[in-house]
């Protein structure tokens, strides 16, 4: 009795080669049918089952799905460009779609690159996970500097210019850096030996709530997204009432910002994180309404053209008015320096030069406002006492 087979469209005779060759063909299409369905089960395509997005952030999401967390971060020079991905596991072995971006959490050993970023660690309760940093010597934490003395914490070198070798052979479980840059070719070859590399960006964020937001992408590393909303629900509570004290000023001062720098004065844009700060404390600011990402240069006399009558002095680069006018004696022009009314960022500083505005100060913009207002409008905060801000002598 011959025997037939169904095949496209056609019955075709089963001979002895043609049942071997049916029989091969069919296993070949199980085979890739299984390795279709096993690709499939990676997850890269599945939709997440809840996502949180921030309420002022814009550099990134939270997704969650079942076994693991991914961290979305987008890309600062690309609006709305994914930059990377990050898989958030509480144990090995759980399937992801990025193995080399896969974290186990908590975390409990992690290189940082950034003074912001010791901050949310610190205000997390995860100090002692910080085991390698950037410019040791810039740190301000007390606690952190004692981590560095006793060898806990090993210095990576400058943020820059990262050894590459010292931070390999640390191995932390991840490293995190401000992507100062679209590549980055020390953070390749940390990727490349296994170390997963974690951009954080929000040094781009141009609300000074949305900066201290990302308190909540870091809590995710830790598995402590509840801390991190009560922390930063109760700075939201803080800063939103303080701008509403601002608003009720029955002046709108005049301000001026910054210092030359080799003749040039860098200003800041009115839409970046300090115009938006300078408009919370209900100030004039002659660059209001510029839209420039990034600082906008002028020159000296410019500076004094669009300034020289500004009240108060802000952000200054000085420790005194004395070495202030050693450095450049037409400063004795502007108006905010003949009635004394300058101040610098130089309240929290260490010894070895480790300032807590660039620390602490991202966590907490409601006390960076409050500095300013009381700067200001003193009225409004009688017996206020500075915290980042201090007022040259």
């Amino acid at each position: 009795m011959q025997n037939y087979a169904y095949f496209c469209g056609k019955f075709i005779l089963l001979t002895m080669f043609t049942r071997f060759s049916w029989f091969l063909a069919l296993c070949l299409s199980v085979a890739m049918i299984t390795s279709c369905s096993q690709k499939g089960s990676s997850n890269a395509n599945v939709a997440p089952d809840s996502v949180v997005k921030p309420k002022y952030a814009t550099g990134f999401v939270i997704e969650y799905y079942q076994g693991y967390k991914c961290l979305v971060v987008y890309n600062p020079w690309k609006k709305g460009a994914v930059q990377a991905k990050y898989y958030i596991v509480t144990q090995n072995g759980v399937n992801t779609p990025d193995k080399r971006k896969t974290v186990v959490a908590p975390l409990h050993s992690i290189a940082a690159t950034s003074a912001t970023h010791y901050a949310f660690i610190a205000a997390l309760n995860e100090l002692p996970s910080i085991t390698g940093v950037s410019s040791p010597k810039l740190v301000y934490n007390s606690a952190l500097i004692r981590q560095c003395r006793d060898g806990k914490t090993i210095d990576l070198g400058d943020a820059f210019s990262l050894n590459v070798e010292k931070t390999m052979s640390l191995k932390p479980q991840a490293l995190m850096m401000s992507s100062y840059n679209q590549t980055d070719a020390a953070a390749e070859r940390i990727s490349q030996a296994g170390i997963p590399v974690i951009f954080n960006n929000e040094w781009m964020e141009t609300s000074p709530l949305g900066r201290a937001e990302w308190i909540k992408f870091i809590a995710v590393l830790y598995n402590k997204e509840k801390l991190a909303d009560s922390i930063f629900r109760q700075t939201e509570q803080k800063y939103l009432a303080a701008k509403m004290l601002a608003s009720k000023a029955k002046e709108t001062p005049e301000v001026m910002i910054g210092s030359s720098f080799k003749g040039t004065w860098y200003m800041p844009s009115g839409k970046g994180f300090m115009g938006n700060l300078l408009a919370d404390a209900k100030v004039k600011y002659h660059f209001a309404n510029d839209t420039t990402a990034g600082s906008i240069p002028v020159n000296f006399e410019q500076a004094l053209q669009y300034f020289g009558n500004a009240q108060v002095w802000l952000n200054c680069d000085a420790k005194n008015l004395s070495s202030l006018m050693q450095s450049d004696a037409r400063y004795a022009h502007f108006k905010a320096c003949k009635d004394k009314r300058v101040y610098s960022l130089y309240n929290r500083i260490n010894e070895s030069g480790g300032n807590d505005f660039w620390e602490d100060g991202v966590l907490h913009p409601e006390l960076i406002l409050q500095d300013f207002i009381k700067a200001v409008h003193p009225e409004l905060l009688p017996d206020y006492k500075l915290v980042y801000v201090t007022q040259l002598k």
